[in-house]
């Protein structure tokens, strides 16, 4: 049993590096055709020729900043034509950084929080159905995280924001399942991405721990594996939720945490 993805065409946001990045591999793997977008353009070149080296698809890179509404849409436009078609959206873009907790947060940093992760994923949504519509096919994953799935102390408004997307992804999915459209989500566990890793060395300072110890107490220690996950096991989840095995699933949130959390 095999995941064919040949002749599909996917958008991934955030694929200039760490999870984006991992999902963009696996997809390439299963044969899709893929618009590497990122608001780091430099890191999103670096990616579509890193896999356009290693495998025989289409991979092309676009500047893409997902909180900003017009612009989404003529980068949509834009891989529609060069592309002829969408297929699959993944919404991997997301950011994180906050205060200590929620009331030491300004409601600039929230506020920012929320239009990148929730509405600029509700933004991309929006385009990709402009196109998946008229089609009557398309498969949309969107990455939401274990945070969604309870609170936390020093990253609320990303919970906050990632609990939403989870809301977001089960009314896309219901509002389009007759139309062909499928839509779930992947909640990611810890991983030691850029995010992760400006977390550890200022928790590092403030535990009086090496960044290792720091990251197995805050991490690993809460995996029932104690096993971190690699940005391609995100990526084997998408391919699988993109691809017609899955087609019987929607409006379903899968958490890939190594036991972190269970639901």
């Amino acid at each position: 049993m095999e995941i064919d993805l040949n002749g599909k065409v996917a958008v991934v946001t955030g694929a200039g590096g760490g999870i984006g990045e991992g999902i963009v591999k696996s997809l390439a793997k299963c044969g899709a055709n893929i618009a590497v977008t990122d608001l780091n353009i430099e890191g999103a070149k670096i990616v579509a020729d890193r896999i356009k080296e290693n495998y025989n698809i289409k991979c092309l890179s676009y500047k893409l900043d997902i909180s900003d509404e017009e612009e989404v849409k003529n980068v949509f436009k834009k891989i529609n034509s060069e592309f002829s078609r969408i297929d699959i959206l993944v919404t991997a873009a997301g950011i994180a950084g906050e205060g200590p907790s929620y009331y030491q947060t300004s409601m600039e940093t929230a506020k920012k929080i929320t239009d990148v992760n929730l509405h600029g994923t509700g933004i991309c949504i929006k385009a990709a159905l402009e196109y998946m519509i008229p089609q009557k096919f398309g498969k949309i994953v969107t990455i939401s995280s274990i945070a969604g799935r309870t609170g936390t102390v020093s990253t609320a408004n990303y919970s906050i924001t990632k609990a939403a997307i989870i809301a977001l992804t089960q009314s896309v999915a219901k509002a389009h399942a007759k139309q062909g459209i499928n839509v779930n989500s992947i909640c990611p566990g810890y991983l030691y991405t850029k995010m992760w890793e400006q977390g550890v060395q200022k928790y590092s300072k403030i535990l009086n721990l090496t960044p290792e110890e720091t990251w197995k107490k805050l991490a690993l220690d809460n995996m029932a594996t104690g096993r971190a996950q690699e940005p391609e096991d995100i990526g084997n989840a998408a391919a699988f939720l993109v691809s017609d095995l899955a087609k019987n699933i929607t409006g379903q949130a899968l958490n890939v945490c190594g036991g972190a959390k269970f639901n």
